[in-house]
């Protein structure tokens, strides 16, 4: 049945400002943008910070404008470049005038990384001065009442932790391009402003204290819907996820099957003990001991040193080994052999655990749908979920006034007539069968927050020290995407052009964000 909440403040309208420099939003920038359609249902603005999210979802409601304000982050980026965002935010909601706070009427936060949440840090004091939040809404796995959920967010924690000290511990050096990935994939988690002042957990404890002091607070779970929000009239909203199981939750791998059977377009996971084993590692760690954490007792290693142990205050070498030694300096030792050593590679787990980490955030994203009540028209955002996320919406059914059997989410993906890309376009982040190819909707258009430029400067450095870089956009899917949305996906980098089909659709850009209007 419709979930209906207590009534929301009232909001106010829009106009027009100048024009700002590209990347870097200020309060000058246009609140609208030339060539914006003077009546439409819904607008989704994306802004143009770097590679991150922020989109600020309006509804006009008979001159009474509801506002969305969904993540604010990015990855690289100054606090005063965000602050200029948030602030671009507020003069929007505003309507031009420099009084009264702006209303935010409901605050999405999908998932705990720095290119979704650094902005509620990084622009604090406007956010805590000039907005009202009317609720907050996040997803059940940041619901730390739950045991489950205060379990699995104290195992982060250490990992993160674990990371942060083999990163800062000789092995680093030694290991070479085994750890080199680490460092970025920790951004996410970690710091979010230049000062390192802030975390982005306390991002989202800003942002639950918020929703407390509004008195709407919610941890939104699957299934759930459709939710009538008072002050938004003729729109409903569905979750579809982050999946309850927690197989799905963890699902973020991209398998042979997957890709043989089709499932995305073109992770052995390390368990729980594998964390323990890889503490060996870093003896910077709380409490370790490292000897329980080799695989052979003491009386079956032989040290890459031998020495005799009758004699420990020297290094005079025990006779016994002397076969030994020579046959290891001649073979394992020559550097001709280098290429054929392990003696590192077992650390290549560590980069293993950074992914898992990563991925599993990602794949607890709070995933919406707002349907358009007589029009049937969906706008779908779905954070970052990887596999596991899309797959559990299969399962996911609603129960809707007038209809007698349970409406499945699906149905709700084929009616998409806007969709935010996950995760950047990356190959992981937006499922073929059971995702894409049920968008069949002829007035599809795509939004992909992403700057190339960052992508590009993240990752694995190549023999010259070079970034490898993401592959952000993944090139198959952004093929797709094109083939499904007919040519109407646009990317949110400042030096990516607005594609002619995307401009005839009612896409409207600026240097500061880009503006879809549903008429």
């Amino acid at each position: 049945m419709p979930t209906k909440k207590k009534p929301l403040k009232k909001r106010s309208g829009t106009k027009s400002r100048t024009k700002a420099p590209a990347g870097h939003p200020a309060p000058g920038a246009p609140i609208v943008a030339p060539g914006s359609p003077a009546k439409f249902r819904a607008r989704v603005r994306m802004y143009r910070q770097g590679l991150g999210d922020c989109f600020l979802v309006t509804f006009p409601q008979n001159g009474k404008p509801f506002h969305v304000l969904i993540d604010c982050g990015v990855l690289v980026g100054t606090g005063e470049s965000m602050t200029r965002v948030v602030e671009h935010v507020r003069d929007t909601i505003r309507g031009g005038t420099r009084t009264g706070k702006a209303r935010l009427d409901v605050v999405v936060a999908t998932h705990e990384h720095k290119d979704h949440l650094s902005g509620f840090n990084q622009a604090r004091d406007v956010f805590s001065r000039d907005f009202d939040f009317g609720s907050v809404w996040l997803g059940w796995t940041e619901n730390l009442t739950k045991p489950e959920i205060k379990k699995i967010k104290e195992a982060r924690k250490r990992v993160a932790l674990m990371l942060r000290a083999a990163l800062a511990s000789p092995l680093a050096a030694a290991a070479g391009a085994q750890l080199q990935d680490i460092e970025s994939l920790l951004a996410f988690t970690e710091d979010d402003d230049t000062t390192g002042a802030r975390t982005i957990a306390e991002a989202l404890e800003y942002l639950k204290l918020r929703g407390k002091a509004a008195g709407d607070l919610r941890y939104c779970e699957p299934g759930t819907g459709p939710i009538e929000v008072e002050g938004l009239e003729g729109v409903r909203v569905y979750v579809l996820g982050p999946p309850r199981d927690p197989i799905l939750l963890k699902s973020s791998e991209v398998t042979k099957a997957h890709k043989t059977d089709d499932v995305i377009y073109h992770l052995s996971r390390t368990g729980e003990a594998g964390v323990d084993a890889l503490g060996a590692a870093v003896a910077t760690l709380p409490g370790s001991d490292r000897d329980r954490y080799y695989p052979f007792s003491a009386e079956h290693r032989i040290p890459r040193v031998l020495r005799d142990p009758a004699a420990p205050d020297t290094v005079k070498p025990n006779p016994h080994f002397a076969a030994i030694r020579a046959f290891v300096a001649q073979t394992y030792d020559d550097p001709a052999q280098e290429w054929r050593r392990i003696d590192h590679d077992w650390l290549s787990a560590f980069g293993q655990l950074a992914l898992d980490l990563d991925s599993d955030t990602n794949n607890t994203s709070l995933v919406l749908a707002f349907e358009f009540v007589h029009t049937r028209d969906v706008l779908l955002f779905v954070g970052d979920a990887q596999v596991g996320n899309w797959q559990s919406w299969a399962s996911v059914e609603f129960d809707v006034p007038g209809r007698s059997k349970p409406m499945p989410a699906h149905d709700l993906l084929a009616r998409t007539v806007f969709y935010k890309v996950g995760h950047h376009c990356s190959h992981n982040a937006t499922l073929k069968k059971g995702g894409l190819e049920l968008m069949q909707n002829d007035d599809l258009v795509a939004f992909i927050p992403l700057d190339k430029a960052t992508a590009k400067m993240q990752g694995k450095k190549d023999e010259n020290g070079v970034p490898k870089g993401w592959d952000m956009p993944a090139a198959p899917l952004l093929k797709a995407l094109n083939q499904h949305a007919r040519n109407r996906v646009v990317i949110s980098d400042v030096n990516e052009p607005l594609p002619p089909e995307a401009a005839k659709a009612g896409v409207v850009a600026t240097d500061t964000y880009v503006d879809y209007f549903l008429k």
